[in-house]
């Protein structure tokens, strides 16, 4: 309550009621920790004290806060883009923060859903913007990697969902997109250094996820294979670049086994010579008189059992899958470009070169 004076105004004499309600915000506090009013400060509000009249303030409008103008308000401090960028972002975090970070990737060519979550997903459009970006691709929204996307960098190719946009990388490869394709594939399952150089290791990872994919497993990285990591494939267990069986494999005595074989009828799911062989019928039983212990699987089981690795890595005794039909036939590698295998077109197991269709090689040593 405040003491006033008379004045000839149309109010009766007395005292004054001043309602704040409805002229100040409720005190908070400012970015330095001092408390503010909203919208006006009380000495402004008694400036006018003389012929304040005693009544319930008027209703906001819809939309703002009680008693404030939108655009009257220099207590209260708006989010900035200074605000998002100063925070340090990872895997796992959350928050509005999060969300402008989505906001400003979809920006830059990105389909993530903006929900505030830093998944996989996003850690993946992160990872790409940094090699487009030419930073250190870590994943990590740092300094660096907010001026990236919030500076002039917009110009950037965009990630395409196809992975059409995204250069063709082979083994021998270096650079940025190299290490935006070990980190995208260490986040579906791989196990490699990180180091900007395509070499063995990264070109085995690359045909696992490859055939954890379905596609052709070739270890070069074009558009599908960009696209099944922008999808998130993971590599199925097993599926290359794991570890061996850590048997000592004796590949002459496979092909041994295997070339006793040679005339003994097709059948399928046939494994030994009394009853026929199909192919991983004939794969099992030379393994297993070779003395390495394998499980009865199809040809496909055998394929994603093994590690799958290059044709200059092969050796007699691994295996050859080929890849049509979901995995369906598989033989024995002899060298020099020859299998042997129980062929269902021939109906018996041959010796023969290996013919120009899509196939891998796969070791159990």
């Amino acid at each position: 309550m405040f003491r006033t004076a008379p004045h000839g105004t149309h109010r009766a004499p007395g005292r004054a009621v001043i309602d704040y309600r409805g002229l100040a915000a409720p005190v908070g506090r400012g970015v330095g920790g001092a408390a503010v009013i909203g919208a006006v400060s009380a000495t402004a509000a008694l400036t006018g004290g003389a012929s304040a009249t005693a009544q319930a303030p008027a209703a906001p409008a819809a939309g703002t806060v009680r008693g404030i103008a939108p655009s009257a308000a220099p207590g209260i401090v708006p989010v900035s883009q200074s605000q998002h960028t100063s925070v340090k972002l990872r895997l796992g975090a959350r928050g509005a923060a999060v969300t402008y970070l989505q906001q400003r990737l979809n920006a830059h060519g990105a389909s993530l859903t903006v929900d505030g979550v830093f998944g996989s997903a996003t850690l993946r459009a992160v990872r790409n913007h940094q090699s487009r970006a030419a930073i250190g691709v870590d994943g990590v929204v740092g300094p660096k990697t907010w001026n990236a996307l919030t500076g002039g960098s917009a110009s950037a190719p965009p990630a395409s969902s196809d992975g059409s946009s995204q250069p063709k990388l082979r083994q021998g490869s270096r650079g940025s997109a190299v290490r935006t394709l070990q980190s995208s594939l260490n986040a579906s399952g791989a196990s490699i250094s990180v180091d900007g150089v395509f070499g063995r290791g990264t070109a085995s990872a690359v045909r696992s996820l490859q055939a954890s994919a379905g596609i052709g497993v070739d270890g070069v990285v074009g558009p599908k294979t960009w696209n099944a990591l922008n999808r998130g494939v993971q590599i199925s267990p097993g599926a290359g670049g794991g570890s061996s069986s850590g048997t000592s494999v004796n590949g002459q005595a496979i092909i041994n086994a295997a070339r006793a074989q040679t005339g003994v009828r097709y059948t399928w799911g046939g494994s030994s010579p009394s009853s026929g062989f199909d192919c991983s019928g004939l794969v099992y039983h030379a393994y297993n008189q070779a003395g390495i212990n394998l499980p009865r699987k199809t040809a496909k089981g055998y394929t994603f059992g093994g590690r799958i690795i290059s044709q200059s890595e092969a050796k007699p005794g691994d295996l050859v899958a080929f890849t049509g039909n979901n995995y369906g036939h598989m033989g024995i590698y002899v060298g020099n470009g020859r299998i042997i295998d129980a062929s269902g077109s021939r109906q018996q197991v041959v010796e023969r070169s290996i013919w120009n269709a899509p196939h891998v090689f796969v070791t159990y040593r």
